[in-house]
């Protein structure tokens, strides 16, 4: 175990995990899950790999109802457990480090807000005519957050200065 997370692999594991962390952070304010479905097997390869009698599908009667199999997977969403992260993303014109943060409004005013979260991180972001609002799901101003309110903030962080792009409700 001890060689596991050395060199590249290591690398790429624990990028993997910030990466998820991160981005579950940043981006998870659309609300969608990845489907718990495995991906399919062509027939080729299940049928070398398996007896005839084991190419019987499984039983419908032990998969979970939609309902139950939507809750496992919203308590798992790291998105909606995550207080606050950090990540670097790769776009056209090079990297962008995004981070996010979810917690209660200490301080805002037209051009900044200040978040603690649960844990007691705090930060401050600045906030530009960029930055989008949402407020039960709708468009929202930034008179229409108030200090005291827990909300979600998605920001750029470019050298100490994170700019929100945009601040929402968080999804409960």
């Amino acid at each position: 175990m001890g060689k596991f997370l050395t060199g590249r692999r290591g690398a790429g594991v624990a990028a993997a995990g910030l990466l998820g962390l991160g981005l579950g952070v940043g981006l998870g304010f659309s609300g969608t899950a990845a489907s718990a479905a495995p991906a399919p097997v062509p027939a080729a390869r299940t049928a070398a790999a398996a007896p005839a009698s084991a190419a019987v599908p499984p039983s419908t009667e032990d998969d979970p109802k939609p309902a139950e199999a939507r809750r496992v997977r919203r308590e798992h969403r790291p998105a909606e457990r995550s207080l606050h992260g950090e990540a670097t993303i790769k776009t056209a014109e090079g990297f962008q480090v995004i981070a996010g943060q979810r917690g209660k409004v200490t301080a805002i005013s037209p051009i900044s807000i200040s978040l603690t979260s649960e844990d007691g991180y705090a930060a401050t972001y600045v906030i530009d005519g960029d930055t989008r609002f949402r407020a039960d799901e709708k468009p929202a101003k930034v008179t229409d957050i108030h200090q005291g309110a827990t909300v979600s903030v998605r920001a750029t962080v470019d050298g100490g200065t994170r700019t929100a792009t945009i601040v929402a409700d968080p999804k409960d």
